[in-house]
This record gives structure tokens, sequence and C-alpha cells, in this order.
């Protein structure tokens, strides 16, 4: 995952533009402005869902970590962000089976690839 570090246009990856253009057809004429809309709400709840699992995990309410995971892994697939939804789908998975002890691995890739989605959105929002 360096390489996308390293030149800025593997990003685009992160992000399914067929969602994207989904989600502006969706918009149509008459709302133009909902994608960015999305992207923006996107942008700030995903990392308060990173930061709740990540919390839920260090005080051991795998519960939590579960509900966190589900909802990123749902906005994630949403806004067409699928490498970040399988992560934590597999967070999900993990902490449904009390598997804890394999999930913090995850949690690097997590905020890896959010990074990587942060930077295609911000591209796609101009």
């Amino acid at each position: 995952m360096n390489d996308s570090q390293a030149n800025p246009d593997n990003d685009a990856g992160a992000i399914d533009m067929g969602v994207i253009a989904e989600l502006r057809e969706l918009g149509g004429e008459d709302d133009p402005g909902l994608l960015v809309e999305l992207i923006e709400l996107f942008l700030a709840d995903a990392p308060l869902h990173i930061q709740e699992v990540e919390r839920s995990l260090a005080s051991g309410d795998i519960k939590k970590v579960e509900r966190a995971a589900h909802t990123l892994k749902s906005s994630s697939a949403n806004i067409g962000a699928k490498n970040l939804s399988e992560i934590c789908r597999q967070i999900e998975c993990l902490a449904r089976n009390q598997e804890k002890d394999q999930i913090s691995p995850l949690l690097a890739a997590t905020t890896q690839s959010f990074a990587e989605v942060q930077s295609a959105l911000r591209a796609l929002k101009g």
C-alpha cells in the first residue's frame, strides 16, 4: 500500500467510480450538490466510527466494536469505498465471534484505507 503514498493517482482506485456515477444520477439535475453532501457527510462521520472501534476495542466492549464496524462498513459501501467496507466487514465478523485479538491488526489497514478513500473523495469534490 505504500505505492499509493508515492503516487496519489492510485487513490482513485480506493473508490468504485460506478457507485459515484450512481450517486451523481441520484441527485440528477435537480440536486447536483447531493454527491458533495454525501461525501462531506461520510468524511465527517467515518473518522468517528474508526475512533469508536479503537476505543471500544481498547475498553473491551466488543459489541460496540461490532456496531461501529457495521455502520462504517455500510456507509463505506454506500460511498463506493469497497476495500474499506471489506475491512470493516472482517472486523464486524471477528467482533461477532469474540475474536478481539485478531481485530487489532486490521485497525492499521482501516486507517490506511480511510486515508486513501479520503484523498480520492476530496479529489472528486474538487
